[in-house]
């Protein structure tokens, strides 16, 4: 076993990496009218063919970041029986839930933010990878804003300005049907969804993630606040 257990240098503050994961499920709601995404309050998952990822924001400045890659998580199908995430895990995670995932094979790493850093069990000598980078393949612009750049192009987002644009409406919490019609303008390929059903899936995305503006009662437009969030 290890004695310091490694860090992925792709894990960056939790807050930071929520902040693209919500620019993330935008660019993929303007394409699809239903990603692979779930919110649970300050809970946001994906989910692929192969596998997925969760982070979770809670109180005090903790966090966690779990998930697995069917394919390359060898914490969970090279030995005899899954490694044990679980080890030295404090005690405000959610034991219960993540004991069951861990002994079902349905996870492969598991970290979480403590103290101004990331943790983890250790690892036997013979896993290689735990599947952290493969299972967050096609969503790396979570981990830093040069690989969101490349999410918006590989949507087919392809104007820079348009991009930058979306992004700091995001960050002000302004995000409203003139913002995606902008973003959605800006593609170089036609999406597989009509516009029609997109739109109001990007709207409701966006109200829910906490980044919508919405009208008061007397008329005039303010930005809706619910969960905070700052891209830069």
């Amino acid at each position: 076993m290890t004695n310091e257990p490694a860090i992925p240098v792709q894990l960056g503050r939790p807050e930071r990496m929520w902040e693209r994961a919500v620019v993330l499920v935008l660019i993929a709601v303007t394409k699809m009218a239903r990603p692979g995404f779930r919110l649970n309050d300050c809970e946001l998952s994906c989910s692929h063919s192969n596998g997925g990822w969760t982070l979770v924001l809670r109180p005090e400045g903790k966090a966690i970041f779990y998930g697995q890659d069917a394919d390359c998580s060898d914490t969970t199908f090279q030995g005899d029986k899954p490694v044990d995430l679980l080890v030295n895990a404090p005690e405000w995670l959610p034991h219960d839930r993540l004991r069951e995932m861990n002994d079902s094979y349905e996870l492969g790493y598991l970290y979480w933010w403590e103290e101004g850093r990331w943790w983890r069990a250790p690892y036997p000598d013979w896993v290689g990878d735990d599947g952290l980078a493969a299972s967050c393949d096609g969503y790396a612009g979570i981990f830093d804003d040069r690989s969101l750049a490349d999410c918006f192009a590989d949507a087919g987002y392809r104007d820079r300005a348009a991009a930058e644009r979306f992004v700091a409406r995001v960050a002000e919490g302004t995000v409203n049907e003139s913002v995606i019609m902008d973003l959605m303008d800006s593609a170089t390929s036609p999406a597989p969804v009509p516009r029609e059903s997109r739109l109001p899936a990007a709207l409701e995305w966006a109200v829910r993630l906490g980044v919508a503006e919405r009208p008061p009662a007397g008329g005039a437009l303010v930005p809706y606040r619910g969960t905070p969030v700052a891209v830069r």
